[in-house]
């Protein structure tokens, strides 16, 4: 398995290859006297099978172990020495035409006197090329024509190989929150996501890219030459002023607002384009509660100062007559068949010969009177953990503490708050969270999802209640 080269000075040589690759286990298998062709067909291939030999013979007998059979080139060394007493051209006594068998692409390219050792080179040999002739030049012109192509063909599979190498792009970012030249699309993302009035586009070339950065940073900072329209769009920022919530003040990410009453009971939030009325609507809503109890105390006040009220106990705990109200109402809390009343004059209140004892004299103690108006049980509470647990968690409840009983109870006699338009009553009977809630989309996010829930609604706060004892059983 060997080829000849001419030599001016020595004529024909013929050669032989020192090392025979057998590739049992690859894409290609067969015998190679190139590394580099054997490298090929077993790099990368998952459990190859390859191994060099010295002799083209123990080779052969390595693939045979596979199943893979290769002719034997020699017959007990029989056609090695007819080669060589041949010589290149042909019979004993050189009478006779012989074949130049030219390989210009295969496992070894040159010219061959055998047709079995050139059938060799490219059996099995990915665009191999072989041509025979009569005179060995055209042979060696044909070897030296076919390889310029070959190479020239190789040179444009290597250019299309680059073509096919997946193209880099450059993302400018000229108007974001950091500007530049960002090779990932996601980290280029994050600078413009939500960012007002962004500017980003993509290149292929990297100073195309820079150039974009350039041109649009001195356009943008020449913003009078934009139109009205770009310009309000750009500057439009909104304000969302959170009075009521779990952390008042102003925002201007939507999304951190709504934390802040996003299941908040009675909470207060509203958006403006200008940042003082946002600050002004805060200030507003912020003082309401205090500037009414301010106003009610002073009224109170007034009529202190003008009216003293004396309160009869006839029947309590402790009879006798008391000018606070808190402590009167101490004394018959909860007391069966208590009578109390009240009076502008002191001898009116003594009607009945009333006599005070030492130990039923008033207490100058102040007392607070809680009105709930919307709660689980509404009433008049004179303890104030007593009245929390009524409205704690309750959608909707209206509470207020007063020192003067009357305007207590008159705000405790109000079953629900004045509306302008109708309110639905939710009543949770099976869910996560039983109870009547005012707001369907915290109702609904206790029967979500739950199995076997059951939830109603209702326009009576009392009808909503009662549904929820008959189906809870109390």
């Amino acid at each position: 398995m060997g080829w000849y080269e001419y030599d001016s000075e020595t004529g024909y040589d013929y050669h032989e290859p020192s090392w025979f690759y057998a590739v049992a286990v690859g894409r290609t298998t067969g015998i190679f006297t190139s590394h580099g062709e054997a490298a090929a067909q077993v790099h990368g291939y998952p459990s190859f099978r390859m191994r060099k030999f010295s002799d083209y013979e123990d080779a052969r007998d390595f693939l045979e172990e596979f199943d893979i059979f290769c002719e034997s080139l020699t017959e007990d060394g029989s056609q090695e020495r007819d080669r060589e007493e041949e010589g290149p051209e042909g019979g004993e006594d050189g009478d006779g035409d012989s074949w130049f068998y030219a390989v210009a692409v295969g496992r070894s390219t040159g010219i061959f006197l055998d047709f079995e050792d050139a059938r060799d080179q490219i059996y099995g040999y990915p665009r191999s090329r072989m041509e025979k002739f009569l005179d060995y030049d055209e042979a060696e012109g044909y070897i030296e024509k076919n390889q310029l192509l070959y190479e020239e063909e190789e040179e444009k599979e290597e250019d299309e190989d680059e073509m096919k190498v997946p193209a880099v792009w450059f993302y400018a970012v000229a108007v974001g929150r950091s500007t530049g030249v960002y090779m990932n699309h996601q980290e280029a993302m994050e600078q413009v996501h939500g960012y007002s009035g962004f500017r980003m586009k993509k290149f292929r070339d990297f100073g195309e890219a820079e150039e974009y950065i350039a041109f649009n940073q001195v356009y943008s900072s020449d913003e009078e030459d934009e139109s009205e329209a770009e310009a309000e769009v750009e500057e439009e920022i909104w304000y969302y002023a959170v009075a009521v919530g779990r952390t008042t003040g102003v925002y201007t990410d939507w999304q951190e607002a709504m934390e802040q009453v996003r299941g908040y009971s009675g909470f207060r939030m509203k958006k403006f384009l200008d940042y003082s009325e946002a600050q002004q609507y805060i200030g507003e809503n912020r003082l309401y509660y205090e500037e009414d109890e301010e106003e009610k105390s002073d009224d109170e006040e007034e009529v202190e100062q003008e009216e003293v009220w004396y309160y009869a106990v006839a029947v309590g705990r402790r009879i006798g007559v008391y000018t606070n109200r808190g402590d009167a109402l101490d004394q018959v809390y909860e007391y069966s068949g208590f009578r109390m009343k009240k009076f502008l004059d002191y001898n009116e209140a003594l009607g009945e010969e009333w006599e005070e004892s030492e130990e039923e004299q008033v207490m100058e103690k102040e007392e607070w009177f809680y009105a709930v108006a919307v709660g689980r049980n509404t009433g008049i509470y004179t303890n104030n953990e007593e009245a929390i647990e009524q409205v704690h968690g309750y959608p909707g409840f209206r509470m207020k503490k007063f020192l003067d009983y009357d305007e207590a109870e008159e705000v405790g006699s109000e079953s629900e708050p004045e509306e302008e338009f109708e309110t639905w009553y939710y009543a949770v009977t099976v869910g996560r969270d039983i109870g009547v809630y005012t707001d369907w989309q915290v109702a609904r996010d206790q029967v979500y999802g739950y199995s076997g829930f059951r939830m109603k609604k209702f326009l009576d706060l009392s009808e909503a209640w009662e549904y929820v004892r008959y189906n809870k059983g109390y």
